[in-house]
């Protein structure tokens, strides 16, 4: 697919499909959802995907890089969207607890920063993606007591499934089909189950919104406001640490689970984005799991371009499917929810002329460069902080 996200004046994100229901695991019920993404490669460093929620509603979402990296900075980057689905997932389970544990407050919102870093080199084959643990802030003004704050917080964050994403190691697999046939992989784990439909043959022309007599929110659009500074071109690899640092911060629309979230990357030149996530009745927008799940899926196919224009290979049609299940259970006692995460099982969809050894080498080295599949194979508990009143009291999840 060679058109770009902006080729026929559709939003940055839409949705395509109603579904039967909203999803089970954004209303806060025990069980075990799986949501996929089909994910494709465009031009340049623009990419959609169509994500499906573990209810059936399906949306489009379309992602870019900044010119630091050669993108045009059209859409959100890949971090944009797990840095907004973690808040929007934390931010439901705190609504929800709050109105469980019958715990009120009169003004709550998120703070979140995340740190990645490259060390090595592309065209050397020695990349690899590192992640420090996210640093959360939890900001709330309420009558309520600390104690009361800090039992409403940590049943909020033993209840996220993004959450438990980050606290545990996930060992990702991957299957890898080259020119419509399936390779065996010698490095990386198969999952050994059938392969998806491929996404070209699934989705053979672009997709349109459906038509909807509901106002649809604005869910994914472009802010006025960009980092300051002079850009400069990213570097292929380095002997020291390229870091990258994703801010962004959340709260609610609306009572019903409406949440807004500003992401951005903090490097000079690069916009801001605002997200909707939509984790009540309504399915206005993508729940936070479902945002989290797509930034997965856009990361890996940036470092799959990265290292196809950096060692020059003849490779096209860059598309996956991952699929990322979650669930809610109860705990021991069967008095409160404790969130999971399972691990990612990518399916890689490949075009091309070179040999079998060197697609796999493709993949392997971009599983490795891949800032969130290394968040989730490594245990990362997040910092949280919570500020009670303009005020710092002690918290431990």
């Amino acid at each position: 697919m060679n058109y770009a996200i902006d080729s026929f004046g559709y939003p940055l994100g839409f949705k395509v499909d109603d579904g039967s229901s909203p999803s089970s695991l954004t209303l806060n019920k025990t069980g075990r959802e799986v949501i996929k993404v089909e994910a494709c490669h465009l031009t340049g460093h623009q990419r959609e995907a169509i994500l499906t929620e573990g209810g059936g509603t399906k949306w489009r979402l379309t992602s870019d890089e900044g010119k630091h990296l050669k993108g045009t900075d059209l859409a959100p980057f890949p971090f944009g969207y797990f840095n907004a689905g973690l808040q929007a997932d934390l931010l439901n389970r705190i609504r929800h607890y709050s109105n469980e544990l019958n715990l009120h407050f009169s003004e709550l919102h998120l703070k979140l920063a995340n740190e990645y870093w490259l060390l090595g080199s592309f065209v050397n084959g020695t990349g690899k993606g590192e992640a420090t643990p996210s640093k959360i802030e939890i900001h709330i003004n309420s009558e309520l007591t600390d104690q009361q704050i800090i039992h409403l917080i940590t049943c909020a964050t033993k209840a996220s499934p993004s959450i438990n994403f980050l606290e545990r190691v996930l060992k990702s697999t991957f299957s890898l089909t080259i020119n419509g046939k399936r390779k065996v992989l010698n490095e990386l784990v198969d999952p050994m189950v059938d392969i998806p439909e491929d996404p070209f043959i699934r989705y053979p022309k672009p997709l349109q919104p459906i038509v909807s007599d509901e106002t649809e929110l604005n869910m994914i659009r472009k802010l006025s406001l960009r980092e300051k500074g002079e850009i400069a071109i990213a570097p292929p690899g380095s002997t020291s640490k390229i870091i990258r640092n994703i801010e962004g911060q959340s709260s609610f629309v609306d009572s019903t689970g409406i949440t807004e979230i500003e992401s951005w990357l903090t490097l000079p030149g690069m916009s801001h984005f605002l997200f909707n996530s939509d984790e009540g009745q309504g399915s206005k927008a993508p729940s936070g799991l479902g945002l989290l799940s797509t930034g997965i899926a856009f990361c890996f196919i940036t470092q799959i371009a990265r290292y196809i224009e950096n060692m020059k290979l003849n490779v096209s049609g860059i598309r996956l499917v991952q699929f990322n299940p979650f669930s809610i259970n109860k705990d021991a006692n069967g008095l409160s929810q404790i969130g999971e995460a399972e691990p990612i099982e990518t399916h890689l969809f490949l075009n091309g002329s070179l040999s079998e050894e060197m697609f796999e080498q493709l993949l392997n080295m971009s599983a490795r460069t891949c800032y969130l599949h290394a968040t989730a194979q490594n245990s990362l508990p997040p910092m949280i902080k919570i500020i009670h009143n303009s005020k710092e009291i002690s918290f431990s999840s």
